[in-house]
């Protein structure tokens, strides 16, 4: 394995911890890039009212998901149980100190790749070893996906606006 870490960013479950559209696509990229060179995993999601609301963290069940596709369980090193994509950020910042990689991959949503850049470049400089890779939301039906985009638009303006908070 190399020094790399791929960071797979949550997303919306079930209440029964059933994985959503955003969060499969997320986990098939995550795939890809794992039978292309093997690495550490890390996987974000905790609860919260507007993404999961199970009696386990999202984190859990992408790695059951993974795992289940035959990803090694040994490869997955950290279960992040964040609530927001800021803690997403935040929380995952130990990984650099812990494993010290040469690059971390964030895979998370198209719609999403902007807001993930801004964040992590503010939590983690002067660290700027990160590639953002999107998942496409094309597949997704527009009544789930729009409000997100919507979302998201007004997010990174506010980020822009008044910078990260964390």
């Amino acid at each position: 394995m190399n020094k790399n870490i791929l960071l797979v960013l949550g997303s919306p479950n079930a209440a029964d911890g059933t994985l959503g559209p955003i969060a499969l696509s997320r986990l098939q990229v995550c795939q890809q890039l794992y039978s292309e060179q093997p690495q550490k995993i890390g996987l974000t999601g905790g609860f919260g009212p507007h993404f999961n609301t199970s009696p386990r963290p999202h984190a859990f069940y992408l790695k059951e998901a993974l795992v289940e596709a035959g990803i090694p369980s040994s490869a997955i090193i950290a279960l992040i149980e964040s609530s927001h994509s800021v803690e997403d950020a935040t929380l995952s910042k130990w990984l650099i100190d812990e494993y010290k990689p040469d690059r971390i991959t964030i895979v998370t949503s198209d719609f999403h790749v902007e807001r993930a850049r801004i964040i992590f470049d503010a939590v983690y400089a002067p660290f700027s070893k990160f590639t953002f890779v999107a998942a496409s939301s094309d597949s997704i039906e527009p009544s789930l996906i729009m409000p997100l985009i919507q979302h998201e638009k007004v997010a990174i303006q506010d980020l822009r606006d008044h910078g990260v908070r964390f």
